[in-house]
This record gives C-alpha cells, sequence and structure tokens, in this order.
C-alpha cells in the first residue's frame, strides 16, 4: 500500500529582530502606546536624580564629614564624600521610600484601579496620570524640597505601576497579534532603556547646580508632561473610535506609512453606516410592498361583493 505524502506547508517567514520596530514605524496606534508606556520614565529619571541630589546635599549637612574621618580629603579644604552616619541615614532613607511606593503600589492595585477604569472609562482615566505628571512637575519648580521630590517620586512611582500600566495594556485591544506580541515586546524591551537613556542625558547636560537642575529639569518635564496629556487624548479617542468600528490596527497588511491609521477606520465607520442605511431601506421597501399587496387583495374581494350583490 502506497502513502500519499501530503504537499509540504509553505514555511512561515521568522520574524526579525527589528520586526517590532517596523510595526512601532508604520503604525501611529503603535507610536502613541510607546509615548504611553515610556516617555513618562523620562520625566521620573530628572525628579530622582534631583530627588538624590537634595538628600545628598540634606544629609551631608546634617552629618558633616570632618577632618578625622576618612570622608575628608587632606590635600583639600573641603570634604569628597560622605561621612558613616550620612551613609547610613541615606540609605534608611530610600529605603522608606522604597517599602512605602511597594505598598502603596499594593494598595491602589488592589482596590482602586479597576474601580477607576470602571467609573470614568478608558478616555478619562489615561488622562490622570500625565496631567498629575504635570502637576507635581509644576509644584516642585515652585517650591522645591528634599521631602516634596520624596512625596512626589513616591506618588508619581506609584500611580505608574497601578494606574499607567493597566490603561497601556487595554490600549492593545484593538492590535493583532503581531503588534499584541512584536510591538509589544520591542516596546517592553526598547522604551523604558531609550527613555532611562534621555533622562540621563538630559541631567548629563545641565550637570550644574541642583537649583538649575530643578529649573531646567522641570520644564522639561512640563513639556513632555504636556505633550503625553494631548498623545493620551488622542489615543482615548481612537481607542473609541477603532473599537466601535471593529477596526483591528496591523490587519491591513502594514504596508507603508500608515499614518493613515483614522482614516482607515473612518471608511470602516462609514461602511457600517452604509450597510445599516441599505438594510433600513430594504426593510422600507419591504413595508412598502406589504401595504400594496394588502390594498391590492383589499380591492379585489370589494370588487367581487359588488358583483354578488
Amino acid at each position: 500500500m502506497q502513502i500519499q505524502q501530503k504537499p509540504k506547508q509553505q514555511q512561515q517567514q521568522k520574524p526579525g529582530i527589528c520586526e517590532g520596530f517596523r510595526l512601532f514605524v508604520v503604525h501611529s496606534y503603535v507610536r502613541g502606546i510607546f509615548a504611553i508606556s515610556s516617555l513618562f520614565i523620562v520625566e521620573l529619571a530628572i525628579v530622582d536624580y534631583t530627588m538624590k541630589g537634595y538628600a545628598v546635599q540634606h544629609f551631608s549637612s546634617l552629618y558633616p564629614c570632618t577632618s578625622t574621618m576618612s570622608c575628608w580629603d587632606p590635600t583639600s579644604t573641603h570634604n569628597n564624600g560622605l561621612s558613616k552616619q550620612a551613609s547610613e541615614a541615606m540609605t534608611s532613607f530610600f529605603g522608606t521610600f522604597g517599602q512605602i511606593t511597594n505598598l502603596l503600589t499594593f494598595g491602589m492595585s488592589l482596590l482602586g484601579t479597576s474601580a477607576i477604569i470602571r467609573t470614568l472609562g478608558l478616555r478619562t482615566t489615561i488622562l490622570i496620570f500625565p496631567t498629575i505628571c504635570l502637576i507635581v512637575v509644576t509644584i516642585i519648580l515652585l517650591k522645591p524640597s528634599l521631602y516634596l521630590l520624596f512625596g512626589a517620586m513616591i506618588l508619581l512611582k506609584a500611580l505608574s505601576y497601578a494606574l499607567n500600566n493597566p490603561t497601556k495594556e487595554i490600549l492593545y485591544q484593538p492590535t493583532n497579534i503581531d503588534v499584541k506580541f512584536k510591538a509589544k515586546s520591542w516596546i517592553d524591551m526598547f522604551g523604558a532603556r531609550v527613555s532611562k537613556a534621555m533622562g540621563g542625558f538630559v541631567t548629563n547636560l545641565i550637570n550644574g547646580s541642583i537649583h538649575d537642575l530643578v529649573v531646567y529639569g522641570s520644564v522639561v518635564g512640563m513639556v513632555v508632561s504636556s505633550y503625553l496629556i494631548y498623545n493620551a487624548y488622542d489615543m482615548g479617542m481612537k481607542y473609541d473610535e477603532y473599537i466601535s468600528a471593529g477596526y483591528v490596527v496591523g490587519d491591513d497588511g502594514g504596508g507603508g506609512n500608515n499614518d493613515d491609521d483614522d482614516d482607515t477606520a473612518a471608511v470602516v465607520v462609514q461602511v457600517l453606516g452604509d450597510d445599516e442605511h441599505d438594510e433600513n431601506d430594504e426593510n422600507e421597501n419591504d413595508d412598502e410592498n406589504g401595504l400594496l399587496s394588502t390594498t391590492t387583495t383589499s380591492s379585489i374581494q370589494m370588487a367581487r361583493l359588488v358583483e354578488k350583490t
């Protein structure tokens, strides 16, 4: 008995390491998700660096390095490091910072995140985090202090984990499997690192006094926050439009620079509207035909009655 061999299936092309980047370039919706996922890290890096600068300044003045300590430089008239007491105080300070941040994040994730999204909807919820970022950075610019920066970092980090990340994940709903896996992997892998590098570049570029870092760093943070507010508003509108239209980002083949995702979705909405209009017209025609048939039948019956009489 001969066994018939099945035709060999065409092997699927394996995606390259730049496939996620290609989807990022092609689709404006994916670029919007990238901004929400990563750009706020630029602000966090600047605020975090500023807080550490204030902490060094605060604890070094609280526990100064004297000439009898190992931190003292005998060739200079000033100290080059922190005293042992200052180092221990800073370690305790940042340990407390981490504990409070984790506890607040856990509490918000457990009790507040889903309730906020259900109550306000995604379009409004997605605006909360960048708006708070703008408010916090503005307050830091007006009245900077160590414990203000301490509270600001706790709030921003907790909100980024408990509110910004869940809303970012919801934005992937109107996308195809390529965007959900390839583009998302690229964003998660490179987005945070690129944003941290940008924040480090800004702090190194300023590289002056703490006052200069507060002023120029806050200006950069305000610009980034303002853009994120605009982007969040735009992404919320696109999300609602795509969900209502049934449009899936990435199912159009990805040919060319697809900045017209909105136009494609609008075409889908128009087609659905035309289909609904045609269906309504057909129903109206059916009603008219039914009425005409009923009228004709009634006329025939009346004529027969007249003939009988």
